[in-house]
C-alpha cells in the first residue's frame, strides 16, 4: 500500500527504529498485536501511542501488558478497544483506508515506530 509518510518511514528505517506497518486496524473491532522482543525486558515499562502524522498530537494511547521473559522472548501486547477504534478519524478519500503512525516507547525512549492502515466498513 502506498503511504505519506515515505521519506519519515525511510527515516526510521535507516535509524534502525522501525519503519515497519502494523497489522490493518480494523474499524468497529478491538485491535490487538504482540511484538516477540529477543531480551528481558519485563521489568521495562512501555507506552504506544497514534497519531495522524509525525510530530502531530496524539490521537489515541494503545493499552500495554509486558509479559515474563520466558528465556527467549519477552512479549510486548498492544491494544485499542473498540471504543478507541470508533474514535479514531474516518477515511477522507474514499479509498477505503485512513493511515495513522504510531510509536512505541521504551523507559521513555523511542524503540520503535511506524504506520497503520484503518480499514474501513462496509
Amino acid at each position: 500500500m502506498e503511504t505519506q509518510h515515505s521519506d519519515w518511514l525511510r527515516q526510521l528505517a535507516a535509524e534502525r527504529k522501525g519503519g515497519v506497518a502494523l497489522p490493518s486496524i480494523t474499524r468497529g473491532e478491538a485491535y490487538e498485536t504482540i511484538f516477540n522482543i529477543p531480551i528481558d525486558v519485563s521489568a521495562d515499562t512501555f507506552t504506544a501511542a497514534l497519531s495522524i502524522a509525525p510530530d502531530a498530537p496524539t490521537l489515541a494511547s494503545f493499552g500495554v501488558t509486558v509479559g515474563e521473559w520466558d528465556g527467549e522472548y519477552t512479549t510486548v501486547t498492544i491494544t485499542l478497544s473498540e471504543a478507541t477504534v470508533g474514535t479514531l478519524p474516518v477515511d477522507a478519500d474514499a479509498n477505503g483506508l485512513t493511515e495513522l503512525v504510531f510509536s512505541v516507547n521504551q523507559n521513555g525512549a523511542r524503540l520503535f515506530a511506524g504506520h497503520v492502515f484503518i480499514s474501513g466498513e462496509v
